[in-house]
């Protein structure tokens, strides 16, 4: 006999044959929902996960026992957890790295591949289920709340925090600094808060509305940027806030904060996360993430409320996953001084500064010997440095990675604590909400025991609800400019094609060749995605479609589309080289695609290789010799190394991960109804750059435009068009000496020119060159001189034929230069000023530095 209640209870089926009394009574153990040993030793726990944001892996399974034995098979699998299985379908079985960082969760199934269960965490006080509204606003007419000060709109925010802080007690304190979810507290009228909706291209972590309405879905930050046109990641930005108050307005999701942009630099093509990744430079992440804050935020420092919160991450020289045994939670990175001065702080501090960002995520690892979340060097950089007025989230959970000291790595040696320790370390280091259970299980425990001060878990309260009160959440009587956002605006057909003219924006034509091709012929696509739009859209999608699947059309049906009065022939085998070559022979014209939707990283794991498959690169080289009018179609998040196909391809279109109207946006451009104009905003190695740069090292030598030392395939900036154009100068370039920090602006004034036949965008970026030798006298003979580096770039639009004039100031905080201790100043010493298209001609100038002394402009706060 079998009880099969235990398996739909996701219990292993335990025979009851010859079963004793203590059996019996394990059986019994298991309905309940506690740990259940098998033959293996894999016990298990019901409603909780254990090792909650350690994943490495994630696969199907139908059932505890195959999911435990996926976990057992993995040498790093520490912990397990099944979701979604029913008796009739399989379920989702997550391995982590880590038994730690224990959460409760409904219906999930999670235990450990051998010995006993950890401690399991009190369960989380009662509340509404994650991301749906517990109740009304905090101090609306007839709650508890308005009996308080905090609901008192006369009395200034800074008065009604404190107020509302000092009402909390210490058992809530910790469950109102956990994330995802703040729960309720009844007592004061607080409704529950779902912290960090996943936004990088739209909005995730929710549900298509009942009547099929779903948020709009842009292209990856890679292809964004790859546009060079940050107005468009503005409405982005602005698109993503609206529809987060349209959701919360008709109380379907507790959320008006987002977990996005991620803003770290592709440091090296290996990186998972580089689709999220607006490219290589700092400049353009900076720029980048301002547009998105500033679109999705609406606020400048002055506004009494604002749309939405955006929370930058990952906080601080964050780019390794998963590589070579080394993860993102255990490793110390080693950055030296000039690094994080000159490539990882800036964009950060643009954000701070200009953006006025409101939120800050801390990352997993830690920097030269401290975690980034329990730092209070980096915490005093974001608040007196540049003036950080908002909150500081844990990633999830990074404060938990405290516990095992950062072990691997080569920024300090290991510093393992305890887990009240780690939540001490996190709160003093201002991390005020952690994304975890570390808060929760220990932070009362830490100030009863008096190993933390209060005052800092109070801190961390005002930070948040600040927040909160800051976006109009503690004033529902009062009136603002978001609250009547309704959800008809949620993927409506202007947003939609915000996102289309996104990714037609973002193609980047890297040889012309036959393009572009001529409908109604022969046309054959061939490549293992032309068939999947989700292959497509990068990562952190939300509900794309109401029923799930592809609703909008894949390559190969936007290419068929757009084939008006001919035919297409779409094939998805890349193994079967014979069909492909035969269909490309009887083709006029052929379309490749090579993508790296399923090798090309992703979080949790980087690339150990950054050429295309072995398969899709057979298949090309078969195709391209088969059919000489073709091209070849780039679908990645982190770039491709296409070495000899650079040579082969006819034509060659990088679309980046170009969203859902991607298939759209490359038909229209193959086609010609769309003139691609995007630049590469990373440089495009060859393959072997993986065999001769070390990608645990967090050096930026021969890394990037800005000091790499070989030649690339394609450099950063490299794009063509279907129309031809140049740049003159409007009038002689000023000559300029600079002699201080306060000095005024240069103007410099191009002309662009639209010298062929069609239509067409241009981008004009602006860089400077340093010259070393100049500048050694002053800045020292051990300090690394970039390159080059960007300071500025505009993209315009022109008609055949057509002039305009653009205009770029040069800064004198341009021209300030770092040392080898990270200190920024003026420096006595000569630049070239240099503008670009990225290829071509280039329009020179020259700038002299001449301070009377070296005038110091920022100094690194040092904690090593």
């Amino acid at each position: 006999l079998d009880i099969l209640t235990l398996e739909k209870r996701r219990c292993y089926r335990i025979s009851v044959q010859k079963m004793n009394s203590a059996m019996f009574l394990l059986a019994l153990v298991a309905w309940c929902g506690v740990a259940l040993v098998d033959a293996q030793q894999c016990a298990s726990v019901k409603d909780y996960v254990i090792g909650n944001g350690h994943d490495i892996g994630t696969h199907a399974a139908s059932s505890v026992a195959e999911c435990c034995s996926l976990c057992q098979n993995d040498t790093s699998c520490k912990a397990w957890t099944l979701e979604g299985a029913t008796a009739m379908d399989g379920g989702q079985c997550w391995l982590h790295s880590s038994s730690g960082s224990i959460i409760s969760k409904s219906g999930a199934i999670s235990g450990v591949p051998h010995g006993a269960l950890p401690p399991m965490p009190p369960p989380a006080p009662p509340s509404s289920p994650s991301g749906v509204p517990s109740g009304p606003d905090a101090c609306t007419p007839g709650t508890n709340g308005m009996k308080y000060k905090f609901c008192d709109a006369s009395l200034s925010m800074n008065d009604r925090l404190d107020n509302l802080v000092s009402l909390v007690n210490l058992t809530d304190i910790a469950y109102q600094l956990t994330a995802r979810q703040s729960e309720p507290i009844a007592t004061l009228g607080v409704p529950s808060y779902y912290w960090g909706t996943n936004a990088i291209h739209g909005m995730q972590n929710v549900g298509c509305l009942s009547n099929g309405q779903c948020p709009t879905s842009f292209p990856a930050p890679c292809s964004l940027s790859a546009t060079f046109n940050m107005s468009l990641v503005y409405d982005m930005g602005n698109v993503i806030g609206k529809e987060l108050r349209a959701y919360y307005n008709a109380k379907v999701h507790n959320s008006l904060d987002t977990w996005s942009p991620t803003i770290n630099i592709n440091r090296d093509p290996r990186w998972g996360r580089n689709v999220e990744s607006p490219g290589e430079d700092p400049f353009v992440c900076g720029e980048y993430g301002k547009a998105y804050t500033k679109g999705l935020q609406q606020y400048d420092g002055t506004q009494d409320v604002v749309q939405a919160v955006v929370t930058l991450k990952h906080f601080v020289a964050y780019s390794i996953e998963n590589y070579n045994g080394v993860n993102r939670y255990n490793v110390d990175v080693n950055v030296s001084a000039y690094d994080l001065a000159n490539t990882y702080f800036p964009a950060w501090e643009t954000l701070i500064k200009d953006g006025k960002a409101l939120g800050v995520m801390c990352s997993y690892n830690a920097v030269n010997g401290l975690p980034t979340c329990g730092n209070p060097a980096l915490n005093q950089t974001l608040r007196e440095d540049w003036g950080f007025e908002g909150y500081m989230t844990s990633d999830s959970d990074s404060c938990e990675c405290i516990i095992a000291g950062h072990p691997d790595g080569n920024g300090g040696p290991p510093r393992p604590v305890n887990a009240t320790q780690a939540t001490k370390d996190c709160l003093m280091g201002g991390t005020d909400i952690d994304s975890g259970s570390t808060y929760r299980n220990n932070l009362a425990n830490a100030v009863q025991d008096g190993e933390l001060d209060i005052k800092y878990a109070r801190l961390g309260l005002k930070n948040s609800y600040k927040m909160r009160m800051l976006m109009g959440l503690f004033d529902p009587t009062k009136d603002n400019a978001y609250k009547h956002i309704a959800t008809d605006v949620v993927g409506c057909s202007a947003h939609q094609e915000m996102s289309l003219n996104a990714a037609r924006k973002g193609m980047v034509l890297l040889k012309q060749g036959p393009l572009p091709f001529a409908k109604g012929k022969k046309l054959a696509v061939i490549g293992q995605s032309v068939n999947t739009m989700t292959d497509m859209t990068g990562n952190y999608d939300g509900p794309l479609c109401p029923h799930g699947g592809d609703c909008f059309p894949s390559l190969g049906a936007a290419l068929n589309s757009s084939n008006v009065g001919g035919t297409t022939t779409v094939l998805a085998d890349i193994k079967d080289i014979a069909t492909a070559v035969a269909a490309a022979k009887d083709a006029d014209q052929v379309v490749v695609v090579i993508d790296n939707a399923h090798d090309g990283g992703g979080e949790g794991h980087d690339r150990y290789t950054i050429g295309p498959s072995a398969d899709q690169l057979a298949l090309a080289n078969a195709v391209f010799a088969a059919n000489a009018n073709a091209v070849l179609v780039l679908v990645n998040g982190g770039l491709i190394s296409i070495d000899t196909l650079k040579d082969t391809a006819p034509g060659i279109i990088e679309a980046f991960m170009p969203g859902v109207h991607g298939g759209q946006a490359i038909a229209e451009t193959v086609f010609g109804d769309n003139n691609p104009g995007g630049k590469l905003p990373v440089t495009m190695y060859h393959s072997n750059y993986v065999n001769v740069t070390d990608f645990l090292s967090m050096d930026m030598s021969n890394r990037s435009y800005r000091y790499y030392t070989g030649t690339p395939l394609y450099e950063f900036g490299y794009g063509l068009s279907y129309t031809t154009f140049d740049i003159k100068w409007d009038q002689p370039p000023p000559q300029t000496i600079v002699r201080s920090v306060d000095a005024p602006a240069t103007t410099y004034h191009v002309n662009v020119t639209n010298t062929g036949s069609v239509a067409g965008d241009e981008v004009v970026l602006a860089f400077l060159v340093p010259h070393a030798a100049s500048l050694r006298a002053s800045l020292g003979a051990d300090s690394v001189v970039e390159k080059k580096k960007l300071f500025g770039f505009q993209r315009v639009t022109l008609t055949s034929g057509a002039t305009t004039t653009l205009s770029f100031d040069l800064n004198p905080s341009s021209l300030t230069m770092v040392d080898s201790e990270g200190h920024t100043s003026l420096h006595a010493g000569q630049f070239d000023v240099v503008f670009s298209r990225g290829h071509g001609d280039v329009l020179t100038s020259s700038v002299s530095t001449q301070p009377p002394s070296v005038q110091r402009v920022k100094t690194l706060r040092k904690w090593w």
